[in-house]
């Protein structure tokens, strides 16, 4: 057994044995692990899987499984852009590596552009999903806009791990395996496509410079 599987399945017999505290805990697990900052070292897959499958089995009632994971995501997410407009800004310095000023500018053109797709996107490739509502809320994207984009994506991230593990509960471990490798796969796809991107464009306007 793994230290996935191991995991998961310490955390399931231990809601099973505490069902008035679960949805308390599902709904903060599923909160900070997308809070800038816990987010980092909180894996949410442990409570969305727990949930879901322990749902799957009537242990616990899929309707508050459902509540306590879509509130903690969509509250988490919120609470990181809120964190973002307040105070996202003073992490950006001139001479730092990579929070510097130049790259400020480049994000928010960036969110002008792209800001909505990635919104939305973030949901659904995990390693983005607790960074992507800070810098939201750093560039000042509106709430509002932003909140039109983000419950549809935690609407459906979190969506497939409820009727996965709702409907494959003993099956969890090996369909979820495929879907950490395709995201991940997915996000690399992801990045090599805007960095050639980017690279192309050096490349065009270097050219044009030179003409």
């Amino acid at each position: 057994m793994n230290f996935f599987s191991f995991t998961i399945n310490g955390l399931m017999n231990w809601l099973n044995a505490h069902q008035q505290l679960s949805y308390i805990v599902l709904f903060l697990g599923a909160y900070f692990e997308t809070l800038i900052g816990p987010g980092f070292f909180i894996s949410g897959e442990f409570f969305l899987i727990s949930g879901s499958v322990l749902a799957g089995m009537g242990v616990l009632h899929v309707g508050f499984v459902a509540i306590a994971l879509y509130g903690g995501g969509i509250l988490g997410d919120s609470s990181s852009y809120f964190i973002g407009r307040w105070n996202g800004k003073i992490i950006f310095k001139e001479g730092r590596w990579i929070f510097n000023l130049n790259n400020y500018k480049k994000g928010e053109d960036f969110f002008k552009r792209h800001g909505t797709k990635a919104i939305f996107f973030a949901r659904l490739l995990g390693p983005l999903s607790w960074i992507t509502p800070f810098f939201a809320g750093t560039y000042k994207v509106p709430y509002k806009k932003f909140l039109a984009y983000n419950i549809p994506g935690v609407l459906i991230g979190i969506g497939e791990f409820l009727v996965i593990g709702y409907f494959f509960g003993n099956q969890y471990a090996a369909i979820f395996s495929f879907i950490r490798r395709y995201l991940e796969f997915a996000v690399g796809a992801i990045i090599l496509f805007f960095i050639g991107r980017w690279y192309i464009k050096r490349i065009i306007k270097r050219k044009n410079n030179k003409l």
